[in-house]
């Protein structure tokens, strides 16, 4: 892949996204991750019948939780995060509330690697041709099959 963002040293970016697939109840996580001129992916499915209530929400926080965990592993100073849903930002900073106990475990795990990393959000729009989001999005959908 070509385009890749430049991060400045010791920063990551991450794009992040989620799917569902209603007939199974699995949620699948994708993230498109920058650091160092290198890009890696990742995703996983999830599939806990709690956090499946969340549908998608589910695998956009399981996303954004995946890239705080990468950037943790590989020693980064600082983490972008860009998403296109807003509560993967509003639920860490508090600006929602954390009702569900998925939310307020995403918001407990930003907070412990609040410790380690500099996390900051930049929300985008969702199916809008933003090259990168739309990879995560691939991903996401690719872990749950479709």
């Amino acid at each position: 892949m070509s385009d890749i963002p430049e991060t400045k040293p010791g920063e990551a970016i991450a794009y992040v996204d989620g799917s569902f697939l209603v007939d199974t109840g699995e949620y699948g996580s994708g993230v498109v991750f920058f650091y160092d001129g290198e890009v890696t992916e990742l995703s996983e499915k999830g599939s806990n019948p709690d956090a499946a209530t969340m549908r998608n929400v589910s695998g956009e926080v399981m996303a954004s939780m995946l890239a705080m965990r990468q950037a943790k592993k590989i020693g980064a100073k600082s983490l972008v995060i860009y998403h296109d849903y807003q509560g993967i930002a509003d639920w860490c900073t508090g600006a929602w509330k954390t009702k569900k106990e998925g939310t307020k475990v995403y918001k407990q795990y930003y907070q412990n690697m609040s410790a380690f990393l500099d996390i900051s959000f930049v929300k985008v729009t969702g199916h809008s041709g933003d090259k990168w989001n739309d990879r995560a999005d691939e991903l996401a959908r690719a872990a749950i099959g479709i």
